[in-house]
């Protein structure tokens, strides 16, 4: 399980890095999503509170993701808006976490996913929705296989959650990348 716990590790690092070609706006709310999930790869490596830091971070790094693709593809949501989506995400993970009732945590995380999608959704075919609704996909995988017991169940969380917290990273720096607004330099440059 360690292995998997790295591969969420390193993508919620490459994630980080690729926050800093996303829109100020955006990339507090990319960099507190990328912190979330490697608290979960941390957690997960470590074997430490693993169940309840999974309804936690998988649940809250979900409603930050969503927060964060509204940021970045539609507009700056408003504070209060904001914050009431994440106390709501908030509490329903913490209270899975000490009830032990993973629907708590999944409702969260598969309206944040839908959210997500429908967000993709009307420029689907263009490279910066493609991947924010690959990484919508991914975290509508994460959140069901939250509700499976089971190691392979966890790998395949981790995994899942990996690839939703970096295409939602990627996403938005790629819609910056081909929306030009100024910006002369990208986060993560091809090899040339």
């Amino acid at each position: 399980m360690t292995a998997f716990a790295l591969v969420l590790l390193l993508g919620a690092a490459a994630a980080w890095i690729a926050a800093g070609g996303a829109p100020l706006r955006t990339r507090a709310y990319l960099r507190l999503a990328a912190v979330l999930y490697a608290a979960l790869a941390v957690s997960e490596a470590a074997n430490v509170a693993a169940a309840a830091v999974t309804d936690i971070a998988a649940t809250l790094g979900s409603a930050v993701l969503g927060v964060a693709a509204f940021s970045a593809f539609r507009r700056a949501p408003h504070a209060l808006t904001a914050s009431l989506v994440l106390l709501i995400a908030a509490i329903c993970s913490i209270a899975a976490a000490a009830t032990d009732w993973r629907a708590l945590a999944a409702a969260p995380q598969l309206s944040s996913a839908i959210f997500i999608f429908v967000i993709a959704r009307p420029g689907l075919w263009k490279r910066p929705s493609l991947y924010l609704a690959l990484a919508a996909l991914s975290l509508l995988c994460a959140a069901a296989l939250e509700l499976v017991p089971g190691a392979v169940a966890r790998a395949g969380l981790l995994l899942f959650a990996a690839a939703g917290v970096l295409g939602v990273a990627l996403a938005s720096d790629v819609l910056v990348e081909n929306g030009g607004a100024g910006r002369r330099t990208r986060a993560i440059r091809r090899a040339r």
